[in-house]
């Protein structure tokens, strides 16, 4: 029994191992909270992610809230620090940074495109 348990314990940190060493981006999270209200939250994704990543990511973060807006940015630096108590207190040229929003109520998301 003993020897069982030790071959266990071996095999199962073998395959976490492997598994972590042939693809080191899985283990990391495309998308991460930089603050939130009840209603609002700031979300800063890694650049050129997919639709569907934001989708998981910003669902995730609502959770079973029914009124949640998430607010994503590539940026970090471009984010706002504090999550405000609504969509229109967020400064005008942070929302111009932008990337998109995800509007938990209904299910959408809004992708933000630079107008040239």
């Amino acid at each position: 029994m003993k020897y069982c348990f030790r071959w266990f314990s071996l095999m199962c940190f073998m395959m976490v191992g492997m598994s972590a060493l042939a693809d080191p981006v899985a283990t990391s999270k495309p998308c991460t909270v930089k603050d939130r209200t009840e209603a609002l939250v700031i979300l800063v994704c890694a650049p050129n992610l997919d639709q569907e990543t934001w989708q998981n990511a910003a669902r995730a973060v609502c959770g079973s809230a029914l009124m949640c807006n998430a607010w994503i940015w590539e940026d970090p630096a471009k984010a706002p620090v504090k999550a405000p108590a609504t969509d229109s207190d967020i400064p005008k040229d942070q929302a111009a940074a932008a990337v998109a929003i995800w509007v938990h109520d209904s299910k959408s998301l809004i992708s933000l495109r630079r107008v040239q």
